[in-house]
C-alpha cells in the first residue's frame, strides 16, 4: 500500500482543483491497490485559493461580506480567517472575471477587493492579510481597490474620477486617506505572474484581451497604466502587472509586499511536509506547457518533489512538454478536445486509473 498525495491546480473553465482531486482519487482507487490517498486541492493565488486553504485548514472560518462586483453590481461573498489571525482574500470571488455577466474591459474595477481588505484591516483578530489577486476582470492599476480604502484620484479640476481603467489617463493628483488601519505582519499580495505593469508583456497587452479588450482598448489601457506609473513616480517591476495592475497600486500606494502565490499558499497549508510523507505526488493543470515552470503550481510541486526524492506524476488537459509515461493528457484519452473539456470528470477518472496502473507497473 502506497501513500499518494493528489495536489493539482484547477483546470480553468473545466474543473476546480477539488473536482480534479475527487475524479483522480476515484480513478486511482478503482484500480484496486488499496493505496492511502490524501487530497490537497491547490491554487497559485488565483481562482480557488480560498477553497484550497479551507479544505486543508481545520481552523479556517469563512467571514461573509457584501461587496461591489467588477461592474458595480453588489453581491455576497466572503474572505477566510485562518489560524485565528490570518485573513485570506481572493479577488476572483469578489470582483473577478467569473462574477460578471458581461465583460467590461474599460469600466471594470477592483473596488470590491478594497472593500474586503478594509473589512479585514478593521477586524481585531487579523494580524496578517494575504490577498490572492489572480482571476481579475479589470485593468485599473488597483485604483478601484485603493478608492475603497480611502484614496481619492482626482482630475485637473480636482474632481474624483470614475472607477475603471477608462479613467486612468484623466488622473492628475492622488490624495491618500488621512489615516488607514494596519496589521502587525502586514499585507502580502500573492501573484502568479511576473509581468511588468506596462509594455507588450504588461497587464494590458497580455491579460486585457482575456477580459474582453480589443486592440484599440488594449493600447488605451496601456497608456493609462503608463500615465499612472509616471504619476506615482516609481520604476516598473516584474509582478506589477498582476490582476490588471492591482499589485502595482497596492504595493506602491498602500505599501504592501508582492510575493509568490504558490510559495505563500504552500507555506500556509504546510505542503512540503505533506509531499515528504508521500510515496507519490500527483499534480496537474489544464495546460501543461513551458509556463508551468514559471511560478505555477506544477513547477513548484516538481521542485519540492525532486528535492525530497518523491516520484511525481501529472494529469493535464493538454501536454505541450513532450511525451513521458508519468504524464497523462485528457485530450489523448478523450475522442475530442471538446469532450476533454466538457466531460473532464469522466476523463480525469480514466487518467487516475492509468496513473495508478503505471505507478504499480
Amino acid at each position: 500500500m502506497a501513500r499518494i498525495l493528489i495536489v493539482p491546480d484547477s483546470f480553468k473553465g473545466s474543473a476546480t482543483s477539488r473536482q480534479v482531486c475527487d475524479a483522480l482519487t476515484r480513478g486511482w482507487l478503482d484500480v484496486g491497490h488499496g493505496d492511502e490517498i490524501e487530497s490537497a486541492p491547490f491554487a497559485d493565488g488565483g481562482e480557488g485559493t480560498l477553497d484550497c486553504i479551507e479544505s486543508v485548514s481545520a481552523s479556517a472560518v469563512r467571514i461573509p461580506i457584501h461587496v461591489q462586483g467588477a461592474t458595480g453590481i453588489e453581491h455576497s461573498s466572503s474572505w477566510l480567517l485562518v489560524n485565528g489571525d490570518t485573513a485570506v482574500i481572493e479577488m476572483a470571488t469578489l470582483c473577478g472575471i467569473t462574477t460578471v455577466e458581461k465583460l467590461d474591459p474599460l469600466g471594470a474595477h477592483s473596488f470590491g477587493l478594497g472593500q474586503a481588505i478594509k473589512a479585514a484591516l478593521n477586524d481585531d483578530r487579523v494580524r496578517e492579510i494575504l490577498v490572492a489577486v489572480g482571476g481579475s476582470a479589470s485593468t485599473d492599476g488597483g485604483t478601484g481597490a485603493l478608492s475603497a480604502l480611502g484614496f481619492t484620484f482626482m482630475d485637473a479640476d480636482g474632481l474624483a474620477v470614475g472607477l475603471g481603467g477608462t479613467h486612468l489617463h484623466a488622473i492628475k493628483t492622488i490624495a491618500p486617506p488621512d489615516q488607514i488601519a494596519s496589521v502587525e505582519r502586514g499585507i502580502k499580495v500573492l501573484v502568479d505572474v511576473q509581468s511588468p505593469l506596462i509594455g507588450i508583456t504588461g497587464a494590458a497587452h497580455i491579460f486585457a484581451p482575456q477580459k474582453g479588450a480589443d486592440t484599440e482598448q488594449v493600447d488605451f489601457l496601456d497608456i493609462g497604466l503608463a500615465h499612472l506609473l509616471n504619476l506615482v513616480g516609481v520604476g516598473d517591476k516584474p509582478g506589477y502587472g498582476a490582476a490588471g495592475g492591482v499589485s502595482f497600486g497596492l504595493s506602491t500606494l498602500l505599501g504592501t509586499s508582492v510575493v509568490s502565490g504558490v510559495h505563500t499558499i504552500a507555506a500556509v497549508i504546510d505542503l512540503e511536509e505533506k509531499i515528504k510523507q508521500a510515496d507519490c505526488v500527483i499534480t496537474g493543470e489544464g495546460s501543461f506547457d513551458s509556463q508551468s515552470f514559471s511560478g505555477k503550481v506544477v513547477g513548484y510541486i516538481a521542485e519540492v518533489a525532486q528535492r525530497n526524492n518523491v516520484p511525481m506524476m501529472i494529469a493535464c488537459g493538454v501536454n505541450k512538454n513532450g511525451d513521458d509515461p508519468s504524464i497523462i493528457s485528457l485530450v489523448d484519452l478523450a475522442p475530442s478536445v471538446e469532450s476533454a473539456k466538457s466531460e473532464s470528470g469522466k476523463w480525469l477518472f480514466e487518467a487516475g486509473k492509468k496513473l495508478a496502473a503505471r505507478f504499480h507497473h
